[in-house]
């Protein structure tokens, strides 16, 4: 195997290997070793952001600086790292247009078509027009949407159409995060880095300190949701996302104010008081302030009820 085939399979390999090395550090028992290694991982992060913005400036001075960039965004890895870092430099609401330009047709073909309203806190917000009654299924067309969308921009949050009930959430969440990692695809979208989250471990019974307390139900705890829940004088945010349910201390990391105001659109929690931003999937990781998190309680599930060491 010779050029950019051998290039893109090491590329593949070394991404594969980062992330089972993530993964394993993430089960390793010292935890204060195992955060001040996550922070490591963080770090090189932002330090690889900073080179690729320098990067894309010092492109941004070259007379042909769009053919430069055009070349660049045709390999997924480069277009998924620049995305991971928010330097992608086709604006978000371009790249949503485009893609569905391109759709247009395969739509009308169907007696169906879409016109894009406006992006709207990085939701995008479109009409679906069904021409005839031998076209495809509401559900059918808002498929087709949505997976033309999550190929062309994959940091969108999702999709709302107009007179349609519920909201289409986007295949990938916003990825100008740190500590979100790419992983080759290893089904038929070969060639599409995914956009995953590091893994945390489940918390071993015996070898955390504190006292089990039940202090919600699991049962009726709905999947995105979130609760303030008060037990003695202590004020907990209790959230189940992605199937796993997770706990902090109700108090900002920025400067210790309740929580109870703040929006949260899974994963992401945002004050009301400081706007920062905290995802709860990684330790209640400050988005904008690497060195902010808010407080992270463990959290086993028993006899149907969700425990939090106190």
């Amino acid at each position: 195997m010779r050029g950019a085939d051998a290039q893109e399979e090491d590329a593949e390999r070394i991404i594969g290997r980062l992330n089972m090395l993530v993964e394993e550090l993430e089960l390793y028992p010292d935890t204060e070793l195992r955060d001040k290694a996550l922070d490591l991982v963080q770090l090189i992060m932002q330090l690889y952001g900073e080179a690729l913005r320098r990067v894309l400036a010092t492109i941004d001075t070259l007379p042909l600086k769009d053919q430069v960039l055009s070349r660049l965004l045709t390999d997924e890895v480069i277009r998924a790292m620049l995305l991971i870092h928010g330097l992608l430099p086709v604006a978000l609401e371009d790249r949503v247009a485009t893609a569905l330009k391109h759709l247009r047709p395969i739509l009308l073909s169907q007696g169906a078509d879409v016109e894009l309203l406006g992006i709207i806190d990085g939701r995008a917000r479109m009409r679906l027009m069904r021409k005839g009654s031998g076209a495809p299924p509401i559900a059918t067309l808002k498929s087709e949407i949505e997976k033309a969308l999550s190929e062309a921009a994959p940091d969108l949050l999702g999709i709302e159409i107009e007179g349609v009930q519920g909201q289409v959430e986007a295949t990938a969440k916003a990825a100008a995060l740190l500590g979100r990692m790419i992983t080759p695809a290893q089904s038929e979208d070969r060639g599409q880095p995914r956009l995953i989250q590091i893994k945390r471990p489940r918390p071993d019974r015996e070898s955390v300190t504190g006292t089990w307390v039940p202090v919600v139900r699991a049962i009726g705890f709905d999947e995105g949701q979130l609760k303030v829940i008060s037990f003695s004088d202590i004020s907990l945010l209790v959230c189940r996302i992605g199937g796993e349910f997770y706990a902090y201390r109700n108090s900002c990391a920025g400067g210790g104010q309740p929580l109870d105001d703040a929006l949260f659109e899974s994963p992401m929690l945002t004050c009301a008081c400081h706007g920062y931003s905290y995802d709860l999937r990684l330790r209640g990781r400050c988005a904008g302030r690497p060195d902010l998190r808010l407080e992270s309680l463990p959290v086993i599930v028993e006899d149907e009820k969700v425990k939090v060491a106190l």
